[in-house]
Order: structure tokens, then sequence, then C-alpha cells
């Protein structure tokens, strides 16, 4: 071999040697980086499947080094203030998981959002469904979020019961009250087995299907609409037919003498779940944490609850000694406090004839309700995509991160451990299963396949408005209707308290 050889392979051998340094050197690097991670997967089973997947992230993931930082949602606020006092500091988190709720927007100057990113990375979270990205996005229209799963809820019901009693499966209004006066009448069956003082979803159901959101949100702001009226008065038309289970003594019960006391048991009542299993009701409102509960040879089917008959006539003569008369007449209700509540000095009567209009289906909406009255969706399905990724824009733009943050986010998004994540029968935000994905996660339930393909094929959600914001408002309304069914309050009074959430049972009660 000649010199000039020779030479020339040293030459080659020592810019290798250069190169492999380099690579290994920036190899070294990345084994320094250290991502900061915060989530609020405190419940055991969330933790347990978020905690795995991290360990599987670090094992084929060496470069990097997780430092995370897990709590309870209710301690989530500490994340916030994390991020506002710390945001030039070291100890902002680089990615987050967390709650998709609306008022996110305040934080937004922290978050990078998807459409941000894609402009320099376009599949990034492809796999994702946009309508899911868009149920997530905050109220300034934001797409903040990259969730992986949501909440839903839905309406089944035993559709063996209804063909055994020659009924049909609900799609009017007047179906509903037919079933309940058949199972009245003939068998000990209740319609609901939901209680009145569980009876959220319900009420969420009907007024949103006569008014939209606009009817919902007019309540939490202090003035019901008169949808609320006539949905009170359908309740109280249904429980009128037994159509509701028995509900279990309560402290409030004091309030009135044992003989005007209705519809309570002094024994504990069995679970909504428990009365459906044991073909005691034949309508159950459900949601995913009731899922791998039902009894599976129950041929079990979802409905969309039929809008309420609207009042098409109405007599009423009710006076009041220290409060306006007109006050009920109009469509709004005003604000109601302790003091201003009167004593009723007359019975109101009222005859009222309904009609049900034409059932009407959105199609590739997953979900219950829209911003118009134009009613409920083809299998009624709310699907609430309520938790997922946030990318900080202090990460993002630290380029020695920023693919590393990607890459993470996106590993939680791999079809295997998104649905891990979906314990507890959450919904997948997945655009497209696998078949034996599919297939392992409906054998578990027989009601789950609904709302994986109602996901799946959905271009739009509705968010509910029962979200953790509002929990005590929803928890205030299902009271004033449990006590107005026992008798303690009057539909009036109900009303009253549910305008008016400072407002309590002995507060109007006192009033008498």
């Amino acid at each position: 071999m000649s010199v000039r050889r020779i030479k020339l392979l040293s030459f080659a051998l020592v810019v290798s040697l250069l190169i492999s340094c380099v690579s290994g050197c920036g190899e070294d690097k990345k084994k320094n980086f250290v991502m900061r991670t915060f989530s609020t997967l405190g419940a055991e089973a969330d933790a347990v499947s978020y905690s795995e997947i991290l360990s599987e992230y670090s094992k084929s993931h060496k470069n990097v080094v997780i430092n995370d930082t897990s709590t309870t949602r209710s301690g989530s606020y500490k994340m916030e203030l994390s991020i506002a006092s710390t945001y030039r500091g070291a100890g902002t988190p680089d990615v987050i998981y967390y709650s998709a709720i609306d008022d996110m927007s305040e934080l937004s100057d922290f978050f990078m959002t998807v459409d941000e990113i894609r402009k320099d990375y376009p599949k990034f979270a492809s796999q994702i469904s946009e309508a899911a990205i868009n149920s997530a996005a905050a109220s300034d229209g934001g797409r903040y979020c990259i969730p992986v799963r949501g909440e839903w809820r839905g309406i089944v019901i035993n559709a063996a019961l209804f063909r055994r009693s020659s009924l049909k499966i609900p799609e009017k209004w007047e179906d509903i009250i037919r079933a309940a006066k058949h199972f009245e009448k003939n068998q000990k069956v209740s319609l609901f087995a939901n209680s009145l003082e569980e009876s959220g979803a319900l009420i969420e159901y009907m007024v949103r299907g006569l008014g939209g959101t606009d009817s919902l949100y007019s309540a939490m702001k202090g003035s019901p609409d008169s949808n609320w009226n006539t949905v009170l008065e359908a309740i109280e038309e249904l429980d009128g037919l037994n159509a509701f289970p028995k509900m279990s003594k309560s402290a409030f019960d004091s309030l009135v003498s044992p003989s005007d006391l209705k519809h309570t048991s002094a024994t504990k009542q069995p679970s909504p779940v428990e009365l459906y299993n044991s073909r005691k009701a034949a309508i159950l409102l459900m949601d995913n944490t009731m899922c791998g509960q039902i009894d599976a040879d129950i041929d079990s089917n979802y409905i969309a609850l039929p809008e309420v008959g609207t009042v098409t006539q109405s007599e009423t003569t009710t006076e009041f000694s220290s409060y306006p008369s007109h006050a009920l007449s109009g469509p709004v209700y005003p604000p109601f406090t302790a003091n201003t509540l009167p004593d009723e000095t007359t019975t109101t009567t009222t005859k009222t004839v309904r009609h049900s209009p034409e059932p009407t289906q959105k199609k590739n909406e997953a979900v219950s309700g829209s911003d118009t009255p134009t009613g409920e969706t083809e299998n009624g399905l709310y699907v609430s995509f309520t938790e997922g990724f946030y990318i900080t824009k202090k990460a993002y733009y630290d380029k020695g991160k920023r693919e590393d943050i990607l890459d993470f986010v996106e590993f939680f998004l791999k079809e295997e451990n998104a649905v891990k994540l979906c314990n507890r029968y959450q919904a997948p935000s997945l655009c497209k299963l696998s078949k034996k994905t599919r297939d392992g996660l409906t054998n578990k339930s027989n009601i789950y396949n609904g709302v994986i393909k109602a996901v799946e094929n959905a271009n739009s959600f509705v968010v509910t408005t029962q979200t953790q914001e509002n929990s005590f408002f929803w928890e205030h309304c299902s009271l004033a209707v449990g006590c107005m069914s026992k008798g303690i309050l009057t539909k009036r009074e109900a009303l009253g308290m549910i305008a008016d959430t400072q407002l309590t049972i002995k507060d109007i009660y006192g009033k008498r």
C-alpha cells in the first residue's frame, strides 16, 4: 500500500472519529436533558396508568430525565400558581396534563396552541379527532389542549321491558308519559332508575332539549327562563305517575310532618344501577363510571330523550301577600333572595296541554343538545373531552427541548397509551381505533361500543354544563327538585332555589 493511500485512510479515520465524538457529545448532552412535567392525575387508578406510561417512555428515551409532579384535581390550583409565578424561572413545567376548561385562556400567555405547533410540525397530534380538539378549546377560541380522554353520559333503556309491555321505544314525549302510566299500573317497575335527588343529568337533558345552552345558563346566571318552568311541570307530572324511585330520608325531611312527606322511604334505597340491573327500572341515566357495572345480559339500547312537550294552554290564578303578582308571568324569573320570597295566600291551579313535537336528529354529533332547541342527537350521548396535555411556550421555544417535548406528548397519544388512560371507561380522543383495540375495549361492556363509535364518527361535540366548576349548581338544583317531590317546596319555591344558590331549604321554608 502506498504512503499516499495510507495518509488518506488515516485522514478518513480521524474525520470519522471526530464525527463520532461530536455525535457522542450531542448524545451526552441529551442525556442530561431534564423534562419537567406536571399532571392532575391524582386518583389512584389514573396515577398508576400515568406512571406506567412514564416508565415506558423513560425506557425508550434514555436521553430524557423526567421530573414529574402529580397532584389531584383539587390541588391543581398549585399548578396555575406555579406557572404564573415561575414562568421565567427554572421551576416552570415544560408539559402539563390538566383539565380542558374554558378559562384556560387566562393562562394563554404560557401555552402553545395546536395550530401554532402545526405551522412547524403539520402532523402533530394528527391521530386525535379534530372534533375532540375543538371541544376542548378555551373561551378565547385558542386550542391549547391536546385532549386524551373524555367523560361521557347517556340514557339507556331495557328494550326487553318495553317489548314485553308492547310499548314503543320513546321517540316523543307522549311515549314517555304512556310508558310511565303503564309501569305504574301494571308492573312494579319505575320508568327511571334515577331518583329526583340525583336529577341533574335529567334536568340538563330536558332544559337543553327545549332551549339549548342559553336556557341552561339562564338559571346559572340567576334568572331561569320559562323552559325551566316547563321542565319542572313535566317532572311533576312524571312524579305523580311514580316514574321515579323513592328517595331516602334526609335531614330536610324534618321540616314537614311525616304524614305530609311524599315519595320518601325510611330505608336506604338501591342505587340506580342496582335498580336497573334488577329489572325494576326501565331507563337509566348513566355515565362512564357506571358502565362496567351494568348487567351485560340486559338488552340495553341508547336513546335520545324526547323533547318535552311545550305548554300550549294554561290557566293560573295565584296571589302573593308580599311579592308582585306579575313576577312569574314573564318568560324570565328574577333572582330570589330569602327576604323577597313571598308567602302564598292562594293555591295555584294550572291546566296544561302539551304537544309532542316530531323527533329530530343530528347526524354525526355525539352529544345531546345544541345551542338552539333543534332536538336531540341520534343516540343522546354527551361526550366532553375534559383532560389533556398543554405545552408551555418557554419549553417550545427552547430548541434544545422542543422535539423531545413533542415526542413526549406523541408517546402518550399512541393508541395503546391513550387507551390505557381510559381505564374507567372514558372515551378516547383518537379519531380511529384498530379493530383489535376496539374489540378489547368493547368486550368489557356491551354498551361501551356505542361510545367508541360515536366518538369516531362525530364531527362535533357539545360540552356538558355539568362540569367540576358547575357541580355546586347542579347539586343545589337536584336538592331543590328532590324537595319539591317530597312536598317540602312548591314548584315556585324550587325555581327560586335554583335561581339563587345562596338560598337554603330552611331560608325558604322559614318564610311560610
